[in-house]
């Protein structure tokens, strides 16, 4: 799949598989539970395994999941988290065994990104410097400060919904992560580190069905997609 474009360009893949889970609720992590009989991580880590376009790729991971997914992923490297995401993608950005010139970030529970946003992040990274994975509002959106009542109804078409990955060019998200550091600030972004250096995000289209697992309805949706994909 890879075209001209990316020969001679050391692409490395940083999934981000540390999260708790809380919004899920139970003892197991989101990314840890079994979807049609594999561990949701393990969907996603195939994709990106799958595609070939990656020279290196790391999986920070929960640190109580250590051995397991060591076990499980034994083509990936394996680094531990941090006790948030910003922490734990700062620490997947030193994980490298070789630094990668573009690094492609993507939560370990979408697993149904498609090889299309995979292939169009990195070409579009190496040209721009930044990405990120957008899809348009089916919704109205509002503005409410307090969250009871709307001060505005902003243009639908003016915002749109961001998704994982976000892609950059290695020197660039590195220094963003270090100046955050620095300055003490914490994001759940990447790209929002990114913007605060002043350079522009360029985006690509993702899809509907590059959902995030954060609750059982979306465990339930990612079974039924498994299955139209299944018989596709």
């Amino acid at each position: 799949m890879m075209g001209s474009m990316l020969d001679g360009h050391r692409i490395g893949a940083l999934i981000l598989t540390g999260g708790s889970g809380s919004r899920f609720g139970g003892d197991l992590p989101k990314q840890f539970l079994f979807l049609c009989g594999k561990r949701v991580y393990l969907h996603t880590l195939e994709v990106f395994e799958k595609i070939g376009l990656f020279d290196e790729i790391v999986l920070v991971c929960h640190p109580e999941w250590l051995d397991i997914v060591c076990q499980e992923a034994p083509s990936a490297r394996i680094i531990s988290g941090g006790a948030t995401r910003q922490e734990s993608a700062y620490l997947g950005l030193q994980g490298f065994a070789k630094q990668p010139e573009i690094v492609c970030i993507h939560d370990a529970v979408r697993p149904f990104v498609s090889p299309r946003i995979l292939q169009e992040n990195v070409e579009q990274a190496l040209r721009h410097g930044a990405v990120d994975t957008c899809i348009p509002s089916a919704d109205t959106l509002v503005y409410a400060p307090q969250g009871k009542t709307i001060a505005s109804i902003p243009k639908r078409e003016e915002f749109l919904r961001g998704q994982t990955p976000q892609t950059f060019r290695y020197p660039l998200i590195w220094h963003a992560h270090q100046k955050a550091l620095t300055d003490q600030v914490h994001a759940t972004d990447d790209c929002s580190l990114v913007l605060r250096q002043g350079h522009p995000i360029h985006v690509v289209a993702g899809s509907e069905e590059n959902i995030k697992i954060t609750t059982t309805r979306d465990l339930l949706l990612a079974e039924a997609l498994l299955e139209i994909h299944s018989t596709l």
